[in-house]
């Protein structure tokens, strides 16, 4: 196999990348420099009304099985005039092992909650006059709700057995401790 010869500057460059290096820079080099000029000119809004085969396309991708999985879930949700920050809340919970049962009912009363502000934005999607941008917009904020909610009732219905392991271990202590105390008594 013959071999390239390659100068010295291009060696020095070479020694020492890594393939996933080189895909980063190649990334980061298309990101900064493959963009037409064009596109970098703030594009107006689009005031135009939707039309009904976008909007029944929106819809179908609303309802698509896995429409949240790479949807962050909101930052914060508005309820009762006041924001939640619901990013900070699901994020906290799932760092906990285990949910006492008051927790998992709040969960569960979130749950509901965002459940029917997502049926609404899946109404106004449906029933109203709204413009490509706000189309695309509630989409956005519906998909993002599914995957909060998603992730709560997965968190729901994992930490459940919790209360098991809960119960063995604690067995297991007590078993322990009764076989130690039978020692003591026998020595």
């Amino acid at each position: 196999m013959p071999q390239m010869i390659v100068d010295p500057q291009s060696a020095s460059a070479i020694k020492g990348t890594t393939p996933g290096g080189v895909l980063r820079d190649i990334k980061k080099l298309k990101k900064t420099y493959g963009k037409p000029e064009t596109r970098q000119v703030a594009l107006p809004p689009i005031r135009r009304s939707i039309t009904p085969e976008e909007r029944k396309t929106l819809e179908l991708r609303l309802h698509r099985m896995l429409v949240w999985v790479g949807v962050m879930t909101p930052f914060e949700f508005e309820f009762g005039g006041e924001k939640l920050p619901l990013h900070e809340i699901v994020w906290d919970l799932l760092a906990k092992k285990c949910l006492s049962e008051d927790e998992k009912e709040d969960v569960r009363k979130l749950i509901r909650i965002l459940s029917k502000h997502e049926k609404a934005d899946e109404e106004i999607l449906h029933n109203n006059d709204i413009t490509v941008d706000e189309a695309r917009d509630i989409l956005r904020e519906a998909a993002g709700l599914l995957r909060a909610i998603m992730s709560l009732k997965g968190m729901v219905s994992s930490k459940d057995r919790c209360t098991i392991r809960q119960t063995a271990s604690r067995r297991r202590l007590d078993d322990a401790k009764n076989w130690l105390s039978f020692l003591k008594q026998i020595t």
